[in-house]
């Protein structure tokens, strides 16, 4: 059987599920998670061999009102572009506010494009094809699949539609490669992952996250730092007593710990961004 390679881009509104989608496909965290907004804030590539296949998902940024990252919609457009399917992610539940958007990149996309309506294990048939009928471009997509990514419902339909439509050529990652980032700029994303998760703000956005050191013995051991712009931020990343950076440490801990699957200490520092 011969070889088959391509570029999937996933793309549509923040908080469908993209995220969800790839970590169900990869039966592993390859994406953070989390219900606030924009929680992708770049592109990412992530290598799934799938039977004769290597697919390379484009996890990119979604559209959301707020645009904290002026050049978020560029990288989106770039990310597309450069693929060879194109997978657009709707959430079933939610309100469809962003056709227009969407229109516009799809009648630039001159190659396959998959609708995915997700969440359907939320509501009842009819209610799908209410929603559906909202969208006056349906007929632009070669193919639309409905699907549940939390509860893995028609997962296996996808991946082999899109094994179907990629071309013939041969792999270009090692069999094990997984992704474009590196393992430190990974684990500072899990850490993003759990400053999202317990900070109410808009804080998350404006911190960068460095992983300074990671050492492997028996387990592993993480240093990182929490970089803040403002003293207020530190306060409300430390919080009361540290109870905020305590539990934003927990979580992180446990999620490299799930990617590891072995013990790790990790140490977490604060610091004011130097002017």
């Amino acid at each position: 059987m011969s070889q088959k390679f391509g570029y999937v881009a996933i793309s549509g509104p923040t908080n469908s599920g993209k995220s969800t989608l790839l970590n169900t496909i990869f039966e592993k965290k390859v994406s953070i998670v989390s219900h606030k907004v924009q929680t992708t804030l770049r592109s990412m590539d992530v290598v799934k061999n799938y039977n004769n296949t290597q697919m390379v998902f484009i996890d990119t940024p979604g559209f959301y009102e707020k645009k904290n990252n002026a050049n978020y919609l560029k990288d989106v457009l770039a990310s597309i572009q450069r693929s060879d399917l194109l997978l657009i992610i709707l959430d079933v539940t939610s309100k469809f506010i962003y056709l227009e958007q969407i229109q516009k990149i799809i009648q630039q996309y001159d190659k396959k494009k998959f609708l995915i309506i997700n969440k359907i294990d939320l509501v009842d048939n009819e209610y799908i094809l209410k929603k559906i009928r909202e969208i006056s471009f349906i007929e632009s997509f070669n193919e639309i699949f409905y699907l549940s990514a939390l509860k893995k419902k028609n997962i296996t339909k996808l991946l082999n539609k899109v094994s179907e439509c990629l071309p013939d050529q041969n792999w270009i990652y090692k069999k094990n490669n997984l992704t474009n980032i590196s393992k430190e700029s990974f684990l500072a994303e899990i850490t993003r992952e759990a400053v999202l998760k317990y900070i109410n703000q808009e804080i998350p956005y404006q911190i960068n996250i460095i992983t300074d050191k990671m050492v492997k013995s028996l387990h592993y051991t993480v240093h990182q730092k929490i970089v803040v712009n403002t003293i207020s931020h530190k306060k409300i990343i430390l919080g009361k007593n540290g109870h905020s950076i305590k539990s934003i440490g927990i979580y992180a801990r446990s999620e490299m710990e799930k990617v590891f699957k072995c013990k790790v200490n990790l140490f977490l520092k604060v610091l004011l961004k130097k002017k």
